[in-house]
């Protein structure tokens, strides 16, 4: 959704002289180091860490993190299981639990045991380790469960696995409650006083990834194998990729992904139309990822894992259905993007009619738009489910919000960005004002959108090749706006017969905008914030800019200073 924004709204950074001062004494170009100055204003004073975030070294910082007594104990569960020994992988279904889930049992494999794994209903059952499926497992025989992306607060869950015997892991990174559960060995860094910023910044899937590297749980190489799991679920769950581990995660997965996907992903990229050695993040995050989350958004989470962990069923029908799930997820998705935007100046919206399995994406899309808390409640079963979104870098605990509201939910928890809840219908009207008065409350940043000064001709393939060394792009470390401050009139065409795309000339240069060509009539633009996309038409690689905002009145500072080459 494009936005005009006043220039009062809009930071305009510059290529000028101290930029290029200080690229003279790193050695860098004017342009690189201008968007790193974009991504971090105190860049320069404190640019003796660049080499590292540059060019992590994953061995050094894994080394870094210390390893726990409960990292140990998990090795000691793992070690007990003898060869043909019975386990249970139990997983969640979005991306990170699926990957986790998909990693727990390969792990599991290698040792040589019997292995099957659950992934809960997200409709029937909902989020979290439950009690009736442990009753289930222990009926069918058990020697080990492993439990991934979710059970830190599933302490009944926990009590019921260890009365009926069963060893319990848990690979978890979510925040963690006053009670931790005492019946099972809990890996999780929100649970360890000592563990590192970074550490407390993975995914599920990266927290039981660099338990196995730190632990010698697997080989090496068996271990750098699995790096495209953890790459899929770092990027899906948004974790923050400015942190160095993370990058190196995502960065080493990516390699993986390229040069040896996945009999499963392959056909995926394939059914994409995404050529497996130029895939990127980007690609991951808007194709390959959605098409994953359908499974558990509309239907059985199951079929993931089964693309990610193949049998010997033929994989074409199972792509087929999850690029067709991924379809209707959009459509859904954008039916209940137009009621909650309709729906007036509210934080808390419900749907009857609402899909649970779309509301978490939308209410990210919603908390994006308007720089503030969203909720978004739809009944399923006995019970309504909500989905709460924080903005980024604003005041806001989207778990602090839920534990204030935590005596009347029926279920709760998640980060403090995202978090989930259940509620009892005779309860929702209690909860919903109190939540809304307390979303009304979150303090919020009021943050302008920062920007480059870098006129559209200038932004060729040659000068965005430079930025490539600052990827991968997401959750902390976004992909740079830039701003070309010509007032030109533009022309618009449309592009494709859809009619939402079109391309908007100006002058000799073009950018790529969406469903908004009314606006382009409504406002006189004095600036155009755009983004670059590298991307693959025809098997060929280009690069396309794409129309992000519209600035109204000339932002004070736009033109570009005096060193830009």
């Amino acid at each position: 959704m494009i936005l005009a924004h006043a220039p009062e709204e809009i930071r305009v950074h510059q290529v000028d002289e101290a930029t290029c001062l200080l690229a003279r004494r790193l050695g860098l170009s004017p342009f690189l180091v201008g968007l790193l100055r974009l991504q971090d204003p105190e860049f320069g004073s404190a640019s003796e860490g660049l080499p590292g975030w540059l060019s992590p070294d994953l061995e050094g910082l894994l080394r870094a993190l210390p390893l726990t007594p409960s990292e140990r104990k998990a090795r000691e569960l793992f070690e007990a299981l003898p060869p043909g020994g019975r386990a249970v992988v139990y997983g969640d279904y979005d991306v990170d639990g699926l990957t986790s889930t998909t990693l727990a049992l390969e792990l599991l494999l290698l040792r040589g045991a019997s292995v099957r794994y659950f992934i809960p209903h997200r409709f029937n059952q909902g989020y979290g380790f439950h009690e009736s499926v442990v009753r289930t497992i222990a009926s069918r025989g058990c020697d080990l469960l492993v439990v991934v992306d979710c059970g830190t607060k599933d302490l009944e869950a926990v009590r019921e696995a260890r009365r009926a015997g069963i060893p319990v892991a848990i690979f978890d990174h979510h925040q963690a409650g006053e009670v931790l559960p005492e019946d099972a060995v809990l890996v999780n860094p929100h649970a360890e006083p000592a563990s590192s910023p970074a550490a407390r910044q993975l995914c599920a899937a990266g927290v039981l990834w660099a338990w196995a590297s730190r632990t010698e749980a697997a080989p090496r190489e068996w271990l750098e194998e699995r790096l495209d799991l953890v790459c899929l679920a770092t990027l899906a769950d948004c974790v923050s990729l400015k942190n160095p581990l993370n990058r190196s995660l995502v960065r080493r997965g990516l390699q993986v992904l390229r040069s040896a996907p996945r009999r499963g992903l392959r056909l995926l990229l394939e059914k994409l139309d995404l050529q497996a050695p130029k895939v990127d993040e980007e690609d991951l995050t808007m194709k390959v990822i959605p098409c994953l989350n359908a499974a558990g958004r509309l239907d059985l989470a199951e079929q993931a894992v089964r693309l990610l962990h193949p049998g010997d069923e033929p994989l074409d029908p199972l792509v087929r259905n999850l690029v067709d799930l991924n379809q209707k997820r959009r459509f859904l998705s954008g039916q209940v993007h137009r009621d909650a935007r309709g729906d007036g100046d509210h934080h808390v919206h419900q749907g009857n009619d609402w899909p649970v399995g779309v509301l978490s994406s939308v209410a990210s899309r919603l908390c994006s738009e308007r720089g503030r808390p969203v909720a978004l409640v739809a009944p399923t079963g006995t019970q309504l489910r909500g989905t709460l979104r924080m903005p980024e870098g604003g005041g806001g605990d989207a778990v602090a919000v839920l534990q204030e509201l935590s005596s009347d939910l029926a279920a709760w928890g998640g980060h403090r960005q995202a978090a989930g809840f259940a509620v009892e219908p005779g309860l929702w009207g209690k909860v919903r004002p109190r939540l809304e008065q307390l979303l009304r409350d979150v303090p919020l940043l009021s943050e302008p959108l920062h920007v480059l000064a870098w006129p559209l001709e200038a932004l060729t393939p040659e000068a965005w090749a430079e930025a490539e060394v600052l990827r991968p792009f997401g959750m902390g470390n976004p992909s740079p706006l830039f701003l070309d401050a010509g007032g030109a009139i533009p022309s618009v065409q449309p592009l494709g017969k859809t009619g939402k795309v079109f391309k908007v000339l100006l002058g000799r240069c073009e950018l790529v905008a969406f469903d908004e060509e009314r606006l382009l009539e409504r406002v006189i633009p004095q600036g155009w914030i755009y983004r670059p996309r590298q991307e693959v038409w025809r098997g060929r690689r280009q690069l396309r800019l794409y129309l992000e905002r519209i600035v109204q009145g000339a932002p004070v500072g736009s033109a570009a200073g005096g060193c830009v080459g």
